[in-house]
């Protein structure tokens, strides 16, 4: 079976802007299929211990099917990543009241964030995919106008590459809080398994509280002792038979790095497959999401050659900014103005056990 997507499957308009599928491939023999609606990575396939391609990603196979799964699937996250209290905050004496689509809050960039938008795309060589998107106050409600420039690249080492820079085009405007994040769901063993034979390990100092609705509070609990401490590698399904699984929609505040440059946040590897893949990224936050509440609606989920996505299909890796930082003064809040722009690197690195 050819695992490739086909992008005649995805030629179409939403909103009346042209949608594509890409495909990027290496030399390397790895190769990545992303669609311009959400820029979404709908695919990514390497091989495993016995040099066989396989698709570790969870997507769709169709524009369709995109348009009618989950939405935030393999999508770059913004202008404001997670759960914004309330889908309020108040900055230098205004209050930006925005759309809520998680209850009372706003998650993900609210409804009309990028993970429902048409960039517009081009591809600069075999291996490398550049995209680009304005977020403007009357489309999301956050002050400011952002011009966001995205690429994706492959590289030699099995490697793919998220670099991303948000530059605010307007001078007289307030300072823009923003936060992205890749929202890949990634599964070693390839789609249509569980990953619980998965191991994840975090570097971390502390993990971020959040209360009953996951909005993160701006207190920080220590790891120490924590149920869901990842520090050393953990097996997702429990490690032992009859251990529950890990249940984990978290954010970790990350050890810090000595440079600018990007450093090790996480490590995870399949049992089954040998794949291992390396998260390096230069954010301060890392959101790990089990996706346990996965294809639980009332309408199946449907992805790739008909496989139906379950609960804990996949897992997210999210390197981002702090959630809720502009309602909780004891985190650092990024914000973009003119001549500050925001730029950030994430490196999702696959290999093989030895």
């Amino acid at each position: 079976m050819d695992l490739r997507l086909d992008p005649q499957r995805f030629f179409g308009e939403v909103g009346g802007e042209p949608v594509a599928l890409f495909r990027l491939r290496h030399a390397s023999g790895m190769e990545v299929a992303v669609c311009n609606l959400g820029a979404k990575v709908l695919q990514i396939l390497v091989p495993d211990r016995h040099g066989v391609l396989g698709d570790v990603a969870l997507g769709y196979d169709s524009l369709t099917a995109l348009q009618a799964g989950a939405p935030s699937m393999g999508a770059f996250i913004g202008r404001y990543a997670g759960r914004i209290g309330q889908a309020r905050y108040t900055l230098d004496g205004t209050t930006y009241p925005l759309q809520a689509n998680a209850g009372p809050h706003a998650i993900h960039g609210g409804p009309n964030g990028s993970r429902h938008r048409v960039f517009s795309a081009h591809q600069d060589a075999p291996d490398q995919l550049t995209l680009r998107l304005r977020f403007e106050p009357s489309n999301d409600g956050h002050p400011g106008i952002l011009d966001l420039t995205l690429s994706y690249r492959l590289t030699d080492d099995h490697a793919l590459v998220v670099e991303h820079e948000a530059v605010a085009v307007c001078n007289a405007s307030p300072a823009s809080p923003a936060s992205f994040t890749p929202h890949i769901f990634f599964n070693l063993d390839g789609f249509g398994r569980p990953i619980d034979g998965h191991a994840l390990m975090v570097r971390a100092s502390a993990c971020l509280v959040a209360d009953a609705d996951n909005v993160a509070t701006g207190a920080l609990a220590p790891l120490d002792g924590h149920p869901l401490d990842l520090r050393s590698p953990r097996r997702l399904g429990g490690a032992a038979p009859g251990e529950p699984p890990l249940v984990i929609d978290h954010a970790y505040r990350l050890t810090a790095g000595g440079t600018v440059d990007e450093r090790l946040c996480a490590t995870l590897s399949s049992e089954a497959s040998g794949r291992t893949l390396q998260v390096w990224t230069t954010e301060p936050v890392l959101q790990v999401y089990t996706a346990d509440p996965l294809g639980t609606g009332a309408v199946p989920d449907v992805g790739k050659h008909g496989v139906v996505h379950r609960p804990r299909a996949g897992i997210c890796l999210e390197p981002q900014q702090y959630p809720n930082a502009m309602n909780c003064p004891a985190f650092p809040l990024k914000r973009v103005s003119v001549g500050r722009p925001y730029w950030a690197r994430t490196v999702y690195r696959f290999g093989l056990t030895p």
